[in-house]
């Protein structure tokens, strides 16, 4: 699944636009971390191939279930926006370097 234009709605406006600007460098660190261990068993990586392991590390990780739990985002579906938000705005970063 692709981040549309929706999700994106939804997610600034659940202000996780604004967690992801709040601190960059460790959500880098985890996309970073997602990529390099999907690159080891897929060669023509893909955003979505990312996203899937990104969301599993999201889903234990303690300010990101804090935050949900503080906005009350229920919904599963948040880890996977959100795994879809990080890799959008850093996907040529994280490909190209």
């Amino acid at each position: 699944m692709a981040l549309t234009q929706k999700k994106l709605q939804d997610l600034n406006d659940a202000s996780l636009t604004s967690l992801l600007q709040d601190d960059l460098p460790a959500w880098k660190a985890k996309a970073k971390h997602a990529y390099t261990a999907t690159r080891a068993y897929i060669k023509e990586i893909r955003p979505d191939d990312v996203t899937a392991l990104l969301v599993a590390e999201l889903e234990v990780t303690p300010e990101f279930r804090n935050y949900l739990a503080r906005k009350k985002l229920k919904q599963k579906y948040w880890s996977e926006w959100f795994a879809e938000l990080i890799v959008d705005r850093l996907w040529s970063e994280l490909n190209g370097g």
